[in-house]
Parts: structure tokens; sequence; C-alpha cells
């Protein structure tokens, strides 16, 4: 939570699904005040086989398009979602290159309907909320990344790094 779910028609190597990944992941964190380790991308293939099946006018078309899944009731506004939607294609475009109409991130859509999410045993408040919540749970974290949780570890090294979630 949030949830970016690429759909790709070309082939993505690793490094440009890390980039990508890492992109959306920093600004996402630094534009909404989250902890990076709540931000989740997923890469899914559909050159081929049955999630190739995508009509567009009610033709066949091979396209990239990303859904992106935030929690509902969450007050962003209108520009901050097309902020998001720019962003996004704007890191699509450095790292994949959009010259060509088969390379390109044709669509976006941004869907607010996670109503709740618990990630790694807590649940999450509403987005506005993080800074505190960090505040409030940065000692079960920190026992957490001192029994080796690698997602833990990352948000309490994050945490050392980010004035907005200091005690």
């Amino acid at each position: 939570m949030p949830l970016y779910e690429f759909e790709h028609a070309i082939t993505l190597t690793e490094s440009q699904k890390q980039a990508i990944a890492h992109g959306i992941t920093e600004f996402h964190a630094t534009t909404f005040n989250t902890p990076r380790y709540i931000v989740n991308c997923t890469f899914i293939d559909i050159s081929s086989g049955p999630l190739s099946d995508t009509f567009v006018g009610g033709k066949r078309r091979h396209i990239n398009r990303l859904f992106v899944t935030l929690r509902s009731g969450t007050g962003r506004t209108p520009d901050q979602l097309r902020l998001l939607i720019d962003k996004v294609i704007s890191i699509w475009d450095d790292i994949i290159g959009g010259s060509g109409r088969e390379s390109q991130l044709r669509s976006v859509y941004i869907k607010g309907t996670i109503d709740a999410a618990k990630e790694g045993g807590f649940h999450l408040p509403l987005p506005g909320y993080f800074e505190q919540w960090v505040k409030e749970n940065t000692s079960h974290f920190q026992n957490l990344a001192a029994e080796g949780d690698p997602d833990f570890v990352q948000l309490v090294e994050e945490i050392k790094t980010r004035p907005e979630f200091q005690a």
C-alpha cells in the first residue's frame, strides 16, 4: 500500500524494473510523507499469453499501462493526482524511453480502493498520519530490525534520515 501495478507489453530488464521502482518509491515517500517501506511496485509481463489480450476501442493493442491503487478517502486533490501521473510517466520515460508508441507508458489509472491496510504486522494509518504513526511505532520497528527483518532494517535506517519521522 500503495500498489503500483505495471502491465508491460515490452520486455523490461531487472535493472529497469529496479530503477522504476526506486524512482516511484522516492517520489511517493517524499511527496506524501510516507515511509518507503509501504510503497509496493509490481511488474506483470503481458507480452504473451492470456494477459496479452488487451483491447482498446475494440481493437487488440499491446500497450504498457499502470494501475495505481491508493487509500480511499484520503483527501488527495486532483492536482496531486495529476502530479502523480505525470511524475510516473516521467520516471518511465527517463528509464525506458517513451519515444516509440510501443515503449510508451500509454495509460495510467489511479484507483482509490484500499480502505484499510496492514503490512509487516502493523495497521497502516491514512495518508497524512504517517509521521505520527512512525514516531509511535519506532521502538517496535527497531526490535524487528534487531531480529533481522529486512523491511524493518530498511525502515529504521530511513527513520534516521527523515526529520519528519524523528521523535
